[in-house]
């Protein structure tokens, strides 16, 4: 790899050509295209990038519109030079014809990123209700901005993050900081699943406070299982998964010890409730007679257990089901407000751009990140 020389998108463009065209690649040559995309604010680093290029060939036959690009671009490459232009063009068709959600498809994907200054970072794909894949953030050093749903979370060496499948995640770093972390995406087996009980800090949000002294030690943990899973040697995967499950074991141990339990009964049927019924005009009480308990009492123990009101968990609930339409259906943007519980237009274009900060319209035509809807794995 020429790291001595600037990177262009000639280069990189003529490594993903490669790439889905069937030709073997140098590991030199994936180097420069993980180099090339870290600049963009990817969370990729040489060697994972080297796991996610090993997992996208053996789904190439699956990966119809990549695919398509080969006969639809092999004359410009077989020039004797590559315009920058179409070299540009090119990259923005293969990002665009990529499925986003095939890192999340893996058991496993372990990744260290650091970053300078603000930057965008989206875990497009994330979310994927058909996948039980959860997202691990553990910030080294600087901070940054996680949305999750519709919530902002500030990410920083004090706290670590879990993230529930079904829930749509996006970073940013700060502009006045560098941001150090290693992240964790893996599908749950279930003798895990009761180390998963930390506190709720959002829907779909988990967050643990620790020390610094539990920090070194989740800090270790995460650097053996990243350094484990970047390289190759016998039973990988049986030491990947030991590794994994040492770094949620230790997790689980600094739980506070009101938070090793499920959430309440009553709570879970709240939002059973409200799952089934958001798109009716439902009030306070009709959920509290679902759940037979109070009006007051429901509201303060949902707010207690899940971090927003009863009203507010169903306003969002709406949006997030109107996003995921927006993106994956072709419906007209009344028909998909009618059917999310807005009947009026005019209303559903105003509460999406209070919440989501554009247009229906603009979010249909400028998202690039899939979402979709959010499950709680304590009910």
């Amino acid at each position: 790899m020429r790291s001595h020389q600037p990177i262009t998108s000639g280069d990189v463009a003529k490594v993903l050509f490669a790439l889905i065209s069937g030709s073997s690649l140098a590991v030199a040559d994936r180097n420069l295209a993980a180099a090339y995309f870290s600049q963009t604010g990817a969370p990729v680093d040489f060697r994972s990038f080297q796991r996610f290029t090993d997992a996208l060939i053996l789904s190439l036959p699956q990966q119809h519109k990549l695919l398509d690009l080969v006969p639809a671009w092999q004359a410009a490459f077989n020039r004797p030079a590559l315009r920058e232009h179409d070299a540009e063009e090119f990259i923005h068709q293969y990002l665009a014809a990529l499925d986003n959600s095939l890192f999340v498809k893996l058991p496993l994907f372990v990744g260290r990123f650091a970053g300078q200054d603000s930057h965008a970072i989206n875990f497009a794909g994330f979310g994927n209700t058909q996948v039980d894949s959860w997202l691990l953030v553990f910030t080294i050093s600087g901070r940054a901005q996680l949305k999750a749903g519709l919530r902002d979370y500030e990410l920083t060496p004090d706290t670590i993050l879990l993230v529930a499948p079904g829930t749509l995640t996006d970073f940013s770093g700060s502009k006045n900081s560098s941001w150090n972390f290693y992240w964790v995406v893996f599908q749950c087996a279930d003798s895990w699943r009761s180390y998963l009980h930390w506190p709720l800090v959002g829907p779909g949000v988990y967050q643990l406070n620790t020390a610094s002294e539990s920090r070194a030690v989740v800090e270790l943990n995460l650097s053996q299982l990243y350094d484990n899973y970047v390289e190759s040697g016998p039973l990988k995967m049986e030491l990947d998964h030991n590794l994994l499950e040492q770094v949620l074991l230790r997790c689980a141990s600094y739980l506070p010890r009101e938070s090793n339990k499920t959430m309440d009964p009553r709570v879970c049927v709240a939002r059973a409730y409200i799952d089934e019924h958001y798109t009716a005009d439902i009030a306070l009480a009709d959920v509290a007679a679902a759940s037979n308990i109070s009006s007051s009492r429901l509201s303060g123990l949902f707010k207690k257990e899940t971090g927003s009101s009863v009203m507010a968990y169903r306003n969002e609930l709406r949006l997030v089901k109107a996003a995921q339409l927006l993106l994956h259906s072709n419906l007209r943007i009344a028909d998909i407000g009618d059917r999310v519980g807005y009947s009026e237009q005019a209303f559903f274009s105003r509460i999406f751009r209070k919440h989501l900060g554009m247009s229906p319209r603009q979010y249909r035509t400028h998202m690039p990140v899939s979402l979709t809807s959010q499950e709680n794995p304590h009910c």
